[in-house]
């Protein structure tokens, strides 16, 4: 997860805002796509002045020295029922080379 709020904070200078001339609200993003979707200005000062802030966004490209990032749990719970079900998960998959899609998207 990467916080926003650090952004505005250390002054990130890939920090975006754009005004939607439609429905006339602010918006703010990140030109690195650290993370990718837009949000709200006015939403996230709402947030902000709550007890617990806006939180987390979902990262999606690789965090700069100045980003605020945290890695959070999806669930809290120990033994068996929480247990990866998937061996391979940390594996490296196997490619067909056939059908290798990674270059041609």
């Amino acid at each position: 997860m990467v916080h926003p709020s650090g952004c505005i904070a250390s002054g990130c200078q890939f920090l975006y805002l754009y005004d939607d001339e439609e429905t006339g609200r602010r918006f703010m993003g990140c030109m690195n796509k650290v993370f990718r979707g837009e949000i709200d200005r006015e939403m996230f000062d709402q947030a902000e002045r709550t007890r617990h802030g806006f939180g987390g966004v979902k990262m999606t490209g690789m965090p700069l020295p100045q980003c605020r990032a945290s890695v959070e749990r999806a669930y809290d719970g120990h033994g068996e029922p929480f247990d990866c079900v998937n061996p391979r998960f940390f594996q490296k998959p196997e490619v067909d080379e056939q059908f290798d899609l990674r270059d041609a998207l």
